[in-house]
């Protein structure tokens, strides 16, 4: 993939998603503004990880893409279900490849490049990654850390606007604002373990599963950005001072430690 097909595919996305936005609905604008400022991050978080691995420019195009449409399911799906819950709507990577597929934006590329974008974006919210070719499985994993340092961010900034003013929250919140932790929940956190998204009662498990992605964040890199931009800390300052709770807490900071601290790697 070339940087003028990039940047054609930039242009037809960008025009796609102004088709959603209302005059009468703030809160659909809201969350498809949400969802379209978080694709513009996801593609510059792809760029620098792309950097930090050094990748031939071909590749790191290929990679930029992938950013680019990783989401695409997510703006059909809140203007139809109201919600970015999957388990309540449909799959949003599904849906993605649907539109995809439908509005042939992939036409000029040649088929394994079709195949390795369609792949990463399919599965680029999954629990965990099926077997695919080494090449597919890197762009896998990249868009799935992008992703990760952008929604990290994403709910730093909007636990403390909840937190600090419910009343005037705009966007959707999934579970009760409960000091609560599931025992599974729990457990997977101390097994460092992912947390399976249909275990999720409570606000409190959710920043949990969310702190709980360092167990899948595949680059040190990553992970590293993570630590220094405070998202970690930004999540655990609005955790409940339970002991259930803050010894996941103490658990996943030690994770990240041991991992950061004797590495170099990107």
């Amino acid at each position: 993939m070339n940087t003028q097909q990039l940047d054609r595919l930039k242009q037809t996305f960008a025009e796609y998603v102004q088709t959603f936005y209302t005059s009468d609905d703030e809160f659909l604008n809201n969350h498809i503004h949400l969802k379209e400022c978080h694709t513009k991050r996801v593609c510059g978080e792809m760029r620098a990880l792309a950097a930090a691995l050094a990748m031939t420019p071909d590749d790191a195009t290929l990679a930029e893409a992938v950013a680019l449409l990783h989401d695409t399911g997510r703006f059909e799906q809140f203007t139809k279900y109201r919600t970015f819950k999957d388990t309540v709507s449909e799959n949003h990577g599904l849906l993605g490849l649907r539109i995809i597929a439908e509005k042939q934006w992939l036409g000029d590329l040649p088929p394994d490049e079709q195949a390795m974008i369609q792949q990463a974006v399919e599965f680029h919210g999954a629990k965990a990654l099926p077997a695919m070719d080494a090449r597919t499985l890197h762009l896998a994993k990249m868009i799935r850390d992008a992703d990760k340092l952008d929604i990290f961010r994403l709910c730093v900034e909007n636990y403390r606007l909840f937190h600090e003013n419910k009343k005037a929250y705009t966007f959707e919140v999934e579970f009760p604002d409960s000091p609560e932790v599931s025992p599974p929940i729990l457990e997977a956190i101390l097994g460092n373990h992912l947390i399976d998204y249909r275990l999720l009662k409570t606000l409190t498990d959710a920043k949990l599963l969310q702190l709980g992605w360092v167990y899948d964040t595949y680059f040190d890199w990553t992970l590293r950005q993570m630590r220094q931009r405070g998202y970690i800390d930004g999540i655990t300052c609005w955790l409940p001072d339970t002991e259930p709770v803050q010894q996941a807490v103490r658990h996943i900071m030690t994770y990240v430690a041991a991992r950061l601290d004797h590495t170099h790697r990107a």
